[in-house]
């Protein structure tokens, strides 16, 4: 990192003096009037050093990203219609030209239809939804990048308790043509059920178990995230996950959140296994600082990594490490250093397997 960046890093540090947003751009559950406008923001500066290329060579990437998620949703409880967009505007021109692996799920210049979508909910044990919505089960990123939106129809049983909360639930969802870039006749089914128990004070325990399988990955656009076994480029195997996920919560001034994430995929007999572990410390609304640690150790075939979250370089074979530490500018904004340790622990080249890359991104996150 040069010294310029070094002191473009301390600046946006210095100018932070309050509480930070939770997560990167996300849409969230809104209240039930009858419209309701959201718009999300993210302003991204990011470094990759280290970058193998040889056993004697590498290189560095730095870039910057500017992206707009605004949102326009219709009805109330029982039924619902939105529609939202993604505006992408990066330094780098990530499809042109076109590389042999697109390591994002965005074309970096790019304005598309990111939402569109029903809802319907007739009995409050029955809940609908079709068109391209926000995934509604409770998945880590190492299954799926909560940038990327299903595009087919969701059907969930739900129970809530007296105060509305939902304590157990099951869902269906069948979805193609889910990705940014072209894979209009990959098809995912996911079935999933979830529990969750209070304790004493505010905590509560969740467990959500999934079975998530792709087929017909072949269509996928040539170049998406490719880091499964593979010949010719044509993929070796199927992906039929098992997931299991466990999440301890404890509200608060300082709340505490906990998640274990297991998966295998059961198509496969070998590197077919993952594992996920994230601790967040504070809340933007109750603390000066949100503090957030992932581990990740991903085996290259545990998981189709086309679908996989895209921040962490590789999005299957991997073994790594981030810290995100934020804090909150005014009530609508916050500023978040991320720092990232990982290497590339399947590579088909053996001398890279032991080697590290670091990447770090300051983040402006807007939300109205």
């Amino acid at each position: 990192m040069t010294g310029a960046h070094a002191a473009l890093a301390a600046a946006l540090l210095l100018a932070s003096t309050s509480q930070a947003q939770e997560s990167q751009p996300v849409y969230q559950t809104q209240p039930s009037n009858n419209v309701r406008f959201r718009v999300d923001a993210l302003l991204r500066q990011e470094w990759t050093e280290d970058i193998f290329v040889t056993p004697t060579e590498f290189t560095d990437q730095n870039r910057r990203r500017l992206r707009l998620l605004p949102r326009l949703e219709l009805g109330g409880e029982r039924f619902g219609v939105g529609v939202g967009g993604d505006f992408n505007y990066s330094s780098d021109e990530n499809v042109e030209p076109r590389p042999p692996v697109i390591r994002d799920n965005y074309d970096s210049r790019d304005a598309r239809v990111d939402l569109a979508f029903a809802r319907l909910e007739p009995l409050s044990w029955l809940h609908l939804e079709g068109g391209r919505f926000v995934m509604p089960v409770a998945l880590t990123e190492m299954l799926w990048d909560r940038d990327l939106r299903p595009q087919g129809a969701a059907l969930t049983l739900q129970h809530r308790d007296d105060a509305g909360v939902t304590r157990v639930s099951a869902t269906a969802l069948g979805a193609r043509g889910s990705h940014v870039f072209d894979d209009d006749t990959v098809d995912m089914w996911l079935f999933s059920g979830q529990a969750t128990f209070p304790g004493g004070g505010e905590t509560s325990l969740q467990f959500v178990g999934s079975y998530l399988t792709f087929r017909h990955i072949d269509g996928l656009e040539s170049g998406i995230r490719r880091q499964n076994t593979r010949v010719n480029g044509d993929f070796v195997y199927d992906y039929r996950m098992v997931d299991l996920v466990g999440r301890f919560r404890q509200g608060g001034n300082a709340p505490l959140e906990v998640v274990a994430d297991y998966c295998w995929n059961t198509a496969v007999d070998d590197d077919n296994r993952g594992l996920w572990l994230a601790a967040a410390l504070g809340a933007v609304q109750t603390s000066p600082v949100r503090a957030e640690y992932t581990f990740a150790q991903v085996d290259k075939d545990a998981t189709l990594a086309a679908y996989a979250t895209d921040d962490f370089f590789w999005s299957s074979g991997w073994k790594g490490h981030r810290l995100d530490l934020g804090t909150r500018i005014t009530e609508k904004s916050s500023v978040h250093v991320v720092g990232q340790l990982q290497r590339f622990k399947d590579s088909p080249r053996v001398e890279e397997q032991d080697h590290w890359v670091k990447r770090l991104r300051l983040e402006l996150r807007v939300s109205y």
